[in-house]
């Protein structure tokens, strides 16, 4: 994953952040060798009052990374047919051309206001409303791929704004108990 790239989905972690929503990156459609489908990023509502949306997002940072996807928009559909609505994301306006034209019908477009890519605060242009999609249940497939992220033990701790690995958690533990 390119710099921009990491960018780009830090600064879509914070439009949709913990707790009002769960984001996941690199999300795959199932888990195994045979499942190719994967989406740069998912979000979802978890307020029952506000509908609990499943959000796609497709990050492009190139013009010719846009113009590759354009061509086979239909690659998004095994994560799609799961969302209520679907975005493309981009860093820069100028990977789009003619948006009217180029982005597909089912899917939303925004993308980062280049004066705030650093802030704290970064926000999004939205240039096209995603419109609300008619979403099928999750499947297994898609459930085992999230159920295996959510068991996934973290490999980090922070205690007092300083990250630890889980190792150094575990001995700064075993030293605090071995003074006692």
């Amino acid at each position: 994953m390119t710099k921009k790239t990491l960018n780009l989905m830090e600064a879509l972690r914070k439009q949709w952040p913990h707790p009002d929503y769960a984001f996941i990156s690199e999300f795959r459609g199932g888990t195994g060798w045979a499942v190719e489908s994967r989406v740069d990023a998912i979000a979802m509502d978890l307020w029952p009052s506000r509908g609990l949306e499943l959000i796609g997002f497709e990050v492009k940072t190139s013009r010719a990374d846009w113009l590759k996807e354009l061509k086979q928009p239909e690659k998004a559909d095994p994560l799609k047919q799961f969302c209520d609505k679907w975005y493309l994301v981009t860093d820069d306006s100028e990977i789009v051309n003619t948006w009217k034209n180029e982005i597909p019908e089912d899917w939303g477009y925004m993308h980062l206001e280049s004066h705030t890519k650093y802030t704290t605060n970064p926000t999004f242009k939205l240039y096209k409303e995603a419109p609300k999609l008619n979403p099928k249940p999750i499947d297994r497939h898609f459930l085992a791929s999230l159920m295996r992220l959510a068991s996934n033990p973290f490999d980090e701790v922070i205690i007092n704004g300083r990250k630890y690995s889980t190792a150094q958690h575990d001995l700064l533990n075993q030293t605090k108990t071995n003074e006692r």
